[in-house]
């Protein structure tokens, strides 16, 4: 899992105030990996003000990151890694409770 979420991490657009501050590093930017023929595996956009039209959106450290409803790829990228922390939860299952009825 770590190394998935390594490989997604290098299309998140990293906002210049984080790499400013050095606090992130600089990711691979799509028209870098397109250029040597690297399609992207998911687009992160970010940015100060949070989205109007998108699929999932989180807010860290005063700015926004999401993933646009229109991008069919990074929709489905994203909902696999979901279903793969899913089934990688490794937590035991809650026991309903027993109830007993005396009977007689």
């Amino acid at each position: 899992m770590m190394e998935i979420l390594g490989e997604l991490a290098a299309y998140i657009d990293v906002p210049e105030a984080h790499l400013a501050e050095q606090s992130a590093t600089p990711t691979m930017v799509e028209e870098e990996a397109l250029a040597v023929g690297i399609p992207p595996l998911i687009r992160v956009k970010s940015g100060s003000e949070k989205p109007d039209d998108a699929f999932a959106t989180v807010r860290y450290r005063d700015h926004w990151f999401w993933i646009d409803h229109q991008d069919l790829e990074s929709k489905r990228v994203f909902s696999f890694l979901m279903i793969l922390f899913s089934l990688a939860e490794s937590g035991t299952p809650k026991q309903v409770p027993i109830v007993t009825i005396p009977v007689g």
